[in-house]
């Protein structure tokens, strides 16, 4: 008995690698697993001998046409010839009378024309090359992925534009975009494409530092509301100024949303909330009214672009979330996720959340009244009872 590919691997399904080759072969020629075998053996080291090449290459052609107009004027220098070791002279010539106008022979607009689009294309090439090699890294360990294929004008897009990336870091941000369009099609739209393709360094840092603090629920993406929280503004470094433009780029919703946390009524219930690898798990009993968040929402093109960020959020910005959801009747707690697949989220023993001060100080303010009510009543009472002795 034969065993198929597909027996192994799942009916519809393929490797994350191989889904990778085709797609690249598709737009810029044939690929086999070999290319990324020698880019993992040493990255760098194999982009910049391709780089050094490329240099040495268009040196060579330079000083070719170098050498030619030397031999085309050899009567005005004499014994000039070029080779590995520079420039030798081997017999003066007598300069020429000074009235004389000497012209040497110069590339030709066509020689030079193609002495850039060389330099260019094999420039292109080492950035496709090196985006391709991040996306490869990142699907190495992946499972099994649908075997659905990506648009055509998407591919098309992408590859127009990551072959104009030269950044390190900026390869590495594409290379991410093409390992999550592989391993999931339609994660990332055109315009998300555009957007990223034009976002200067400092916009970027602006959405990096309000996307760390993302949470989701459901399918809409948000951050709290920062307006008068001093954790948010002071820690966080969140600003009005930032949220403008964050909106102007179509990252943010330009209005102050509440974010609705449904009520329960006859039967207990749950509110699920993930904050990079944090879920927050509001426990609810039953008749709980309906509870409104004041939240910021990121766009449809702010959520793709979450998909990027790597979210590790720190114990009081949980802490935040819960004490908006936190009261009587809903209890809030939280646990870290092992994983997310088919829309269910696996995580470690749900933990109860620690009260933040303002909480904690909100609470002994509450018991100080409840106790105080509690003294004036039994003093009521006392002398209630005392002109109520009979005489």
């Amino acid at each position: 008995m034969t065993m198929q590919v597909n027996d192994i691997l799942g009916l519809g399904k393929m490797l994350p690698i191989d889904k990778l080759i085709d797609v690249i072969s598709s737009v810029t020629g044939r690929l086999s697993k070999p290319y990324f075998d020698k880019k993992d053996i040493d990255t760098k080291a194999y982009e910049i001998k391709k780089l050094s090449e490329a240099r040495a290459l268009a040196k060579a052609d330079e000083m070719k046409i170098i050498s030619q107009a030397i031999r085309d004027n050899f009567s005005i220098t004499g014994g000039i010839e070029y080779n590995e070791n520079g420039v030798l002279i081997t017999s003066p010539k007598e300069l020429p009378n000074q009235n004389t106008y000497i012209e040497l022979s110069t590339p030709t607009l066509e020689e030079r024309t193609q002495i850039r689009v060389d330099h260019r294309e094999a420039q292109k090439q080492l950035n496709l090359e090196s985006v391709t090699a991040y996306a490869a890294e990142q699907l190495r360990n992946e499972q099994p992925v649908t075997d659905e294929p990506i648009d055509e004008d998407w591919k098309t897009r992408f590859f127009n534009i990551a072959e104009e990336v030269s950044n390190d870091e900026m390869q590495a941000l594409w290379g991410r975009i093409l390992a999550g369009e592989i391993m999931k099609p339609k994660s990332y739209s055109l315009r998300t494409l555009e957007l990223l393709r034009n976002l200067s360094k400092e916009e970027a840092e602006c959405f990096i530092k309000f996307g760390q603090l993302a949470i989701t629920s459901n399918t809409a993406s948000f951050i709290l509301n920062f307006k008068n929280e001093k954790l948010l503004e002071e820690k966080y470094q969140l600003n009005f100024g930032d949220r403008l433009l964050l909106e102007e780029l179509g990252l943010l919703t330009a209005n102050d949303l509440q974010f609705l946390v449904q009520e329960t009524k006859e039967q207990k219930g749950q509110s699920v909330f993930t904050i990079g690898n944090v879920c927050v798990v509001a426990e609810k009993e039953e008749n709980i009214p309906q509870q409104q968040i004041q939240v910021l929402v990121f766009t449809k093109i702010g959520q793709e672009l979450l998909q990027l960020i790597e979210t590790k959020p720190e114990l009081d910005y949980i802490q935040l979330l819960a004490s908006k959801i936190r009261r009587k009747g809903v209890n809030v707690k939280y646990a870290n996720i092992l994983e997310i697949k088919d829309g269910q989220i696996h995580h470690t023993g749900l933990q109860d959340l620690p009260l933040t001060e303002t909480e904690i100080k909100q609470e002994e303010d509450r018991q100080k009244r409840e106790e105080e009510n509690l003294k004036r009543q039994e003093e009521q009472k006392r002398k209630l009872e005392e002109r109520n002795k009979p005489k």
